[in-house]
């Protein structure tokens, strides 16, 4: 395990909040940017974005990595978030725990793994590649939705999660919300989950909203952090030594005050949280 920096409590980079971002940086440790819009961009939009390291530090999260895909990752992929990864000088990078591509075809979705003991080895066989190319930097792996139980499983997530953990050198990005939609959808307890996993290997958090759509609650990325949400955060600032906390609000953007409300309770909690003095 890498010893990475405590960062504090940041915002997801979305281009429409530039202004509002930059205007308002006294209140936001760092950013977030989906590394995946930048990796075949032009060299201008590059720039702008590696501008804000003057700011913030900057947090490279992709959505396309695939680690959970049958065959090698994309050589190319790795290599070009290889070089975005050091141009804004990131302290770690993340993906998510899915896979989005199979042989020849992109799925273009965050697909959930079958959790199987043959996943697990392609999984962790994926993970020594990523270090190969992006060594040095500490890569994290985030928990995702998922909205049917798989079928053909042989262990449950939680089990999955603590193999990948126990297995490889990756450090967890946990997203507290997917927990949260997982347990109502899926009908189980979200604290038995989170004891159930290496919570010590948490780096960084993810915070989100979701909304009902008909019977289903979705992680829409659009709504404010649910109260039983901040209750399950508080639960894990106890127990693990987070280094990092990161509001995503992707679309329906409020007034931006209501998102720096957000970061303030976050960081207020963050520094109250028994596991946080620790550090």
């Amino acid at each position: 395990m890498h010893n990475p920096p405590y960062l504090g409590v940041g915002l997801g980079y979305r281009a429409p909040l530039h202004d509002d971002i930059l205007a308002n940086a006294d209140r936001i440790d760092f950013l977030e940017f989906i590394s995946d819009l930048y990796l075949y961009a032009p060299a201008e939009r590059v720039d702008r974005l590696a501008a804000l390291r003057e700011s913030f530090p900057l947090i490279p999260h992709g959505v396309g990595m695939s680690i959970g895909t049958a065959g090698p990752l994309d050589a190319e992929y790795l290599h070009r978030l290889a070089a975005l990864v050091q141009r804004v000088d990131a302290p770690w990078f993340s993906d998510h725990l899915s896979f989005t591509r199979v042989p020849d075809t992109d799925v273009e979705h965050l697909t959930p793994l079958w959790f199987t003991e043959e996943s697990l080895a392609a999984v962790c066989r994926n993970l020594r590649q990523v270090s190969d190319v992006i060594g040095g930097r500490q890569f994290l792996l985030e928990n995702i939705t998922y909205y049917f139980p798989v079928p053909g499983n042989e262990m449950t997530e939680a089990e999955f999660v603590t193999r990948v953990f126990q297995d490889s050198g990756a450090g967890l990005l946990l997203d507290v919300n997917n927990v949260y939609v997982n347990s109502v959808n899926l009908g189980f307890d979200p604290y038995e989950f989170l004891a159930s996993i290496p919570l010590e290997r948490t780096v960084q958090i993810h915070l989100a909203g979701g909304r009902y759509v008909k019977d289903v609650l979705v992680d829409t990325h659009s709504d404010p952090v649910h109260e039983t949400v901040w209750e399950m955060l508080g639960y894990v600032l106890d127990r693990a030594p987070v280094r990092a906390i990161l509001l995503e609000w992707d679309q329906d953007w409020p007034e931006f005050g209501v998102l720096l409300d957000h970061l303030d309770r976050a960081r207020a909690m963050l520094r109250a949280s028994r596991a946080a003095g620790a550090i």
